[in-house]
């Protein structure tokens, strides 16, 4: 029939293809195959039918064989409404029971003879609530005997499973599985949708036993993140932008190609006593890069010469190369990790240069010359939009209880011998703060609700995150548009005027989103922006001691909710299933920070599970928080930005600057910065997930990738 119907298309051909699931991962590594564009369809929500654990590593074998930028579109069941779905399995006219007892018949013919008296049969199903999935058998209503197997009256044989995914469970098989998620077409109510995934470039993990294993990043791991630096530097930057400064205040983007190579050569040559890779004057225009006070450019700390013309690229790609054939080698030899002086420095290498990868990014966006991502595909924000609308929920308030919480981390520079995970100097030392009990919104304020501050307010100033000039750099990509969905979310989160909208859009790599798609999203705006915004809406920004009290709060709720849930399923190969949500055995996270020298190493002591959250490039933008109204977010959870705290960047107790990079805090200590956590969509993980890490940005700089959520006094 499908053949038949595409007989008209010239450019789509269709094929039968016969065989099992094997066959057909086979079929998909032949090399005629293998090289050709692929879009896998799986549209009857199949994965319902495997068992929870089967499900991961069954869609990662798709996953190995696709090509970055391959796609699958995959239905998947979310509604867990006891009701409705035991009443979609048994519906009233019992049809669904005869077609299953038709299978009795159908095992009559394989069979050959009479095995099963269909009238001595009863189809049986139910929703199994702690499990997540509906179960169908069929009973004999005697005692009866099956190929000489006896089966006793009432004796349940199972027929069928059918598992149901929330959509975090849903977020966490593409996660497991290696996928990336672009967007869901979903129904009206949010509990079905088709699931567009893509093979991506790179992936980043989001548990601590993966993303920071050990305390010097693997070799696996650098050359996970140099995919992610090439991809931005090579793919989204027209060779003739190289000279562009998208934002005035930096430098030109060629200097990030040659500054990060120089950077990492600067510190391996400091741990060995080496001299400079070649050509040795990188060292004096690549080492470190403007960063000037926003009021007064010409007030700037220290940087390096800036040369009457840049090095071609050439050679800055050939340096680079030759800077990681060094790092290789150090693995290959071991040096690596016997070295305490070498793992020090390629530490803070690979650190640096995720840093720097976001800091590019922000200033790419602000062009309308970068170009998307490779291997990914044009989200459909329209979509995203209607899901949001769909999920929606009040922003609730939370009582964040009064706490003494742990800040920082022992991190003795000088000591080469004591295997630990490091820590910059504004991270040391350990130390501790009594926080008051005060109140929290559970997620950061949105587009939709900054819009309506400034239409409430009169204000005519918007952040740089937004425009009113559309421009698109995916000419070559297209999705359509719902313009139906506009406005209605909770609290005004959409609910401001439509000439708020008009007229205004949302940079992102693939170009500008109409503002009415993205209402739902975190705003990106500067501090001096949102506590403005945050005092109309009747609170103010919390200090940098209540955010990690916050995020302390919100981790030791999560033993007693997993607790709560109990093991609806039993282990299998040493995970729990809770509700459909693989995860290892708890391993209780002490609270937002530690020595960083337990004996054991456990990852979990200074780093959060971001599982769910928008870190790591799981999304190449901000996603909507507008559902997660009734959930407190913690560290790394506001939707993909950088979470802004009131409190002031200084110099602490304790506080000593780095030996290897005695200006990388104490240059900003001008009473001007102020403290953000957490991390953005394009933050590494060992830097979201850290919980010691302090970021910080000028209170008035409108391009970094930061919101802010509201906090109140009790």
């Amino acid at each position: 029939m499908l053949i038949k119907h595409a007989e008209g298309y010239k450019h789509v051909k269709c094929f039968g293809l016969y065989g099992t699931y094997d066959d057909a991962l086979e079929w998909l590594k032949t090399p005629e195959i293998e090289a050709k564009p692929k879009t896998i369809l799986w549209l009857g929500s199949s994965l319902g039918n495997f068992k929870r654990h089967e499900v991961p590593p069954f869609l990662a074998g798709f996953g190995a064989v696709l090509q970055t930028g391959d796609t699958m579109l995959i239905g998947i069941d979310s509604c867990k409404d006891p009701e409705r779905v035991y009443h979609a399995y048994n519906d009233r006219g019992g049809v669904t029971h005869k077609f299953i007892l038709n299978g009795l018949k159908h095992a009559n013919a394989l069979m050959g003879e009479e095995a099963f008296d269909i009238q001595d049969w009863e189809a049986i199903g139910e929703y199994d609530e702690q499990a997540g999935r509906h179960h169908a058998f069929v009973a004999p209503r005697k005692d009866t005997v099956v190929d000489g197997v006896h089966i006793k009256q009432g004796e349940r044989v199972r027929v069928e499973e059918s598992y149901k995914y929330s959509r975090e469970e849903a977020k966490e098989l593409w996660e497991l599985a290696k996928l990336a998620e672009n967007v869901v077409w979903a129904n009206s109510k949010g509990d079905y949708g088709l699931h567009f995934v893509s093979k991506p470039a790179m992936f980043f993990p989001t548990k601590p036993e993966e993303y920071a294993a050990n305390p010097v990043p693997s070799l696996t791991e650098w050359r996970e993140l140099w995919t992610a630096w090439d991809a931005v530097t090579k793919d989204m930057i027209p060779e003739e932008e190289l000279l562009s400064k998208p934002i005035k205040l930096r430098n030109e983007c060629i200097f990030y190609l040659g500054h990060i190579p120089t950077f990492l050569d600067i510190h391996i040559a400091r741990a060995t006593d080496g001299k400079p890779s070649d050509p040795a004057y990188f060292w004096k225009i690549f080492e470190r890069g403007v960063d000037p006070d926003v009021e007064d450019p010409t007030q700037c700390h220290a940087h390096s010469e800036v040369p009457e013309s840049w090095p071609p690229l050439e050679t800055i790609l050939k340096f680079q190369e030759t800077v990681r054939q060094k790092v290789e080698a150090l693995y290959t030899s071991g040096e690596a990790e016997s070295n305490g002086r070498m793992s020090r420095a390629l530490w803070i290498g690979f650190e640096h240069e995720a840093m720097h990868l976001e800091t590019l990014l922000y200033m790419l966006i602000q062009s309308d010359k970068v170009l998307p991502p490779p291997g990914t595909k044009l989200p459909d924000f329209s979509a995203f939009a209607a899901q949001s609308e769909t999920l929606a929920t009040a922003n609730e308030w939370f009582t964040i209880p009064e706490a003494d919480i742990d800040i920082g981390l022992e991190d003795p520079e000088n000591d080469f011998e004591t295997k630990r995970y490091f820590g910059w100097d504004n991270e040391r030392p350990h130390r501790s703060a009594h926080v008051k009990s005060f109140r929290a919104k559970a997620r950061p304020i949105t587009n939709g609700e900054y819009a309506t501050y400034l239409s409430k307010t009169g204000k005519t100033a918007i952040p740089a995150s937004w425009c009113e000039q559309p421009y698109s750099n995916a000419k070559d990509l297209t999705t359509g548009k719902r313009d139906s969905v506009v406005n209605g979310h909770h609290e005004g989160v959409n609910a401001s005027p439509q000439s708020i909208t008009e007229g205004k859009f949302v940079r992102t790599v693939y170009g500008t989103v109409p503002l009415k798609f993205v209402m739902g999203w975190p705003v990106v705006a500067s501090y001096d922006e949102l506590a403005g915004c945050a005092h109309w809406m009747g609170g103010r920004i919390p200090t940098m001691e209540e955010a990690r009290s916050i995020y302390s709060y919100v981790d030791s709720m999560k033993p007693e909710f997993e607790s709560s849930l109990g093991n609806r399923i039993p282990a299998v190969n040493g995970h729990l299933i809770n509700e459909g949500v693989f995860e290892t055995p708890p391993s209780r996270a002490l609270s937002n920070g530690d020595s960083g020298a337990v004996s054991s190493l456990n990852p979990r002591n200074l780093f959060v599970d971001l599982e769910g959250t928008n870190v790591g490039f799981k999304h190449w933008h901000p996603v909507s928080v507008v559902e997660k109204g009734n959930k407190l977010c913690g560290q790394s959870d506001l939707g993909g930005v950088w979470e802004w705290t009131s409190t002031v960047l200084e110099k602490h107790d304790g506080f000593e600057p780095m030996e290897l990079y005695p200006g990388y805090t104490a240059d900003f200590f001008d009473g001007k910065h102020n403290v953000t956590l957490g991390g953005s969509w394009a933050t590494h993980p060992r830097i979201a997930g850290r919980k010691t890490f302090v970021n910080w940005y000028q209170r008035n700089y409108p391009y970094v990738w930061a919101g802010a959520r509201i906090v109140s006094d009790v």
